[in-house]
């Protein structure tokens, strides 16, 4: 197992099959609170742009997915950018500049969505976020055209997961500077409407208190005229609502809770699309088939190709993954998070990966639907379950997956007490995840 992490192709676990390395050069500028930014920011320059026209910049936040320092967060998303299919890739097909700002996440503190606490937020680092971005991109403008590259006032965006709720709030916040959007994995979408049924949707349910936040209203007429496009899994269950994102200033009750009553995630899910039906004709929303939380990066190309140019929102033929239903994935070794052995460069990739995390070989590449629906397994001693796992993320190594699983001070403890300490493990959908019962792991 060392000898196959120590040769590696990776992808952190929110995307899609690892593409070639994009060839493009990537240029770095750090914080300026002169020019109205306190974190720095990527730029991405693909071998494919044409530098005879005027380009549309792409805009995506960078999303590293976990709480880090600014320094290792910045360290993250420059090693991954070449590589993300939403990102680089996505750049080098358009032929457009990319830039990336590099900011980082903090615990309670959801900057890569641009949670409310973001946008109420007194601290000067993080203050009105949403405009130090449009600094940024003001200054990239500026960098690009000392490069000889020439760019439009309006940035295509998108993004994915927190990216992509990023991308949608940003957008609403700023539609003047807007081509056209594409957002994914982001399943509850901030409405363009003050109030709702009699209630005040304030950010970011709704737009209801915009102005007293920003000191402006939300533009509602540029807005309409900008083509989106939302992408999710049928099978994405990877829920928002969990967060304390949408609490009014006080924290005394859940807006979002009184306009999507369903019970669950994918009831609260239709009723936001039929929401968006209605109120946002712009809007072209997107179910993809069996798919679980996992960008598609062919189709965020292909809309934003089409509207490059801006709205209005012009007819569009999602990919159909109805053919992508899950096979069985075997796991073929155990072992644990501190006995991997990885080069220095990656070591960024496997930080959601602890040292006494349980981690799973498994015989294929990239089985993202385990990662939401089916990662789910039970220890079990002589026969009988001690506890029960549920996977928390996955890193793809030279075309095989790994999943891990984290044990708490509880089951810790329920191992502890078992003599012998060897332990085999049942899959909760073995349909999906076959376990060979002579698989076993021991504890110490």
């Amino acid at each position: 197992m060392k000898k196959l992490l120590c040769c590696m192709a990776l992808l952190f676990c929110f995307g899609p099959a690892l593409r070639a390395e994009s060839a493009g050069e990537i240029l770095t500028f750090p914080a300026n609170p002169q020019r109205g930014f306190h974190w720095g920011y990527a730029l991405y320059l693909p071998k494919t742009m044409d530098t005879s026209k005027k380009l549309p910049m792409l805009l995506i936040m960078g999303n590293t997915g976990r709480i880090d320092t600014a320094e290792g967060t910045e360290k993250t998303i420059l090693e991954r950018l070449p590589y993300q299919s939403d990102e680089g890739p996505v750049a080098d097909a358009l032929g457009v500049p990319l830039i990336m700002p590099m900011v980082q996440r903090q615990k309670n503190f959801y900057t890569h969505a641009l949670s409310r606490a973001v946008l109420i937020s007194k601290d000067e680092k993080f203050k009105r976020l949403d405009l130090q971005v449009l600094n940024m991109i003001k200054d990239a403008r500026e960098q690009l055209k000392k490069r000889g590259v020439k760019t439009q006032k309006k940035v295509l965006v998108s993004g994915f997961s927190a990216a992509g709720v990023f991308a949608w709030r940003w957008t609403m916040l700023h539609p003047e500077y807007v081509l056209a959007t594409v957002t994914g994995g982001a399943l509850y979408h901030m409405l363009p409407v003050e109030e709702l049924n009699g209630e005040k949707l304030i950010y970011p349910v709704g737009v209801g208190d915009l102005k007293e936040l920003t000191g402006k209203k939300f533009n509602q007429k540029v807005w309409s005229k900008i083509p989106i496009l939302s992408t999710n899994g049928e099978k994405d269950n990877n829920d928002t609502f969990v967060y304390e994102e949408c609490f009014d200033p006080n924290k005394k009750r859940r807006v979002l809770a009184k306009i999507l009553p369903g019970k669950d995630i994918f009831e609260r899910r239709a009723q936001s699309i039929q929401l968006l039906n209605q109120l946002a004709p712009n809007v072209q929303t997107h179910l993809y088939p069996w798919l679980t939380h996992q960008p598609v990066s062919g189709d965020v190309t292909a809309f934003l190709k089409k509207h490059m140019n801006g709205g209005p929102l012009k007819p569009f033929t999602p990919t159909d993954t109805s053919d992508q239903k899950p096979g069985q994935v075997h796991i073929v070794n155990v072992f644990w998070g501190k006995d991997m052995d990885i080069p220095d460069g990656y070591k960024g990739w496997f930080a959601f990966i602890e040292p006494d995390d349980l981690v799973l070989q498994t015989d294929v590449d990239y089985p993202y639907w385990i990662y939401n629906e089916y990662g789910k397994i039970d220890i079990l001693h002589k026969g009988e379950k001690v506890t029960q796992l549920d996977m928390t993320g996955s890193v793809t190594v030279e075309g095989r997956s790994v999943l891990a699983f984290h044990l708490s001070p509880i089951d810790w403890g329920l191992l502890r007490a078992k003599k012998p300490r060897t332990f085999s493990m049942r899959s909760r959908a073995p349909e999906f995840l076959d376990i060979p019962e002579n698989l076993t792991f021991t504890v110490r």
